[in-house]
Order: structure tokens, then sequence, then C-alpha cells
């Protein structure tokens, strides 16, 4: 097996240059594996490069010391406050099933409700449901939501204050008082992976805390996630299905998990 890395997989040029040689091109390249996944294990990247445990976890502490990942135990994560992948790559893709699911919200939509909207780009066209709905309060750190419910509906919006996501539309919020404040009626959540074992998951840890913080203040929860987003894994835990109170999907979602009663709480709504 060769040691250098494979085609397609260098890091793009917006990345800070990396050290040169080979050893340069491999670490571009475990970069863009962790991007592209979430997370790597030393043991597969050290198998796919044919170079020793010892040779990738210097690796990886070279590119956890330009902060472009994160070490951990046996393996390394994408860095928080990285997006997976591109605003516009999420954008273009799914776009018309993304547009069919928000529609499946309306019926939630009720005068006056108090609403948490995730992250993602899922919920791009919200306010073409949002417009048949003044009366509503939408709070998100999610800046495309935030300025198209702002200016097409009359939606009251609140954004999370935090910071704006590299290369992307999220706002990553810090600690703080304000967000407790809300008690929601709706909580309207996507997923970078939902697991056979019914778990959601996302990559970014600060996004984590963020909807774990808003799920504890909610009286409902609603999970929107297209069929490519199950059977997938990310590092970090968000919930359980078990704790959603219902699932917006295209298709029938119950293959895709190893106990089938997994989705036997939660109200379903599968789109064909």
């Amino acid at each position: 097996m060769s040691g250098q890395a494979a085609p397609g997989l260098l890091g793009s040029a917006e990345d800070p240059p990396a050290e040169g040689g080979r050893a340069g091109e491999r670490r571009q390249a475990i970069l863009a594996a962790v991007r592209a996944n979430g997370a790597a294990s030393v043991a597969e990247l050290a198998a796919r490069f044919d170079v020793t445990y010892q040779t990738i976890r210097r690796d990886l502490k070279a590119l956890e010391n330009r902060g472009l990942l994160q070490k951990g135990f046996g393996g390394a994560f994408a860095s928080p406050g990285v997006a997976h992948h591109t605003y516009g790559e999420r954008h273009a893709s799914q776009v018309a099933v993304k547009r069919q699911l928000v529609a499946a919200l309306e019926e939630f939509l009720t005068p006056g409700a108090t609403i948490f909207v995730g992250l993602g780009t899922t919920f791009d066209s919200l306010h073409e449901v949002l417009v048949r709905h003044p009366e509503v309060l939408v709070a998100t750190p999610n800046l495309e939501v935030a300025h198209s419910c702002a200016l097409k509906t009359n939606a009251t919006v609140y954004v999370y204050g935090g910071y704006v996501r590299n290369k992307d539309s999220s706002v990553l919020t810090v600690s703080g008082d304000l967000r407790q404040r809300f008690k929601f009626d709706l909580a309207i959540i996507g997923a970078s992976a939902i697991d056979r074992e019914g778990t959601v998951q996302e990559f970014d840890p600060m996004e984590v805390e963020l909807v774990r913080s808003v799920l504890s203040n909610s009286r409902q929860v609603i999970l929107v996630a297209h069929d490519e987003k199950f059977g997938r894994r990310a590092p970090h835990l968000v919930t359980q299905l078990a704790d959603v109170d219902v699932l917006i999907t295209n298709g029938d979602p119950s293959p895709r998990f190893d106990d089938p009663t997994i989705l036997s709480a939660l109200r379903i709504i599968a789109l064909p």
C-alpha cells in the first residue's frame, strides 16, 4: 500500500499550507478524511497510509497544533466551529425534498407559538411556511433562517449571540443566561447523522451543547431529517429518538434501525 495521499483528498486551497513532501500530503489527506467523516481512528489511518501508529499520532498532533482538528483517544475529530461540508454544498443537496419536509411543519405552527429552529440548510425554506403565521416568535442560531424570516415574514426573530462558523451560515453560541429565558412550544431540529441504534448525532460539539439546552426547555421536539441522514455516524451525541416527539422524513424509516420498536413512541410523518 502506498503512503501517498489518495487522489481528490488533498486539502483545499483555503487551508493553511502544510509541510512539504510525503508527510505534508498525508496530513492534508488525513485532514480531508476527518472533515468528510467527522472523525477517523489512528488504526484506520495507519492502515490506509501504510505507516505506523506513531507516525499517525505525530501527524494528528501537528494538525491539532494548527487548530485544524481535535486529537482524541485513539483518533481525531473535526475541529469545533468548522462546518462538516460548506454551506454551498449543503444548500444544493436535496433541495426539493427539504422544502417538502419543511412544508410538513405547518400543522404544528399555532398562533403565538415560540419556536426554536436549529442549524442546517434543511430549514432554508421555512419562511415560505411562516409567512402564513405572523404571530410566532422564532429563536435560532441559523443565520439563513433569521435573515429570510425577518425580511419575508411578520414573525418576531431572535438570533442567539455568538460567533459565525467559518464558511457557513451558523452562529455558534457562547454560554449564557439568555437562552434559558425561553420556554419553547416547539424545538425544530435537524441532524448530521442518525445511527441504527436511534442516536441523533452531530459533528460539532458546540452545536450539541446548544441543542441540548434547548431540548430541555421545549414542550415538543420535532426532528426533520431526509433519508440520507439515516445510517450515518458522527462523533457527538445530541439526543435519542426516544426523546423526540415527531420525526418528519421521506420514505419509511423503519428498515434503518436494528430494533424497529425505536420508532414506536414517536409520531412519524413519512413523505413519499
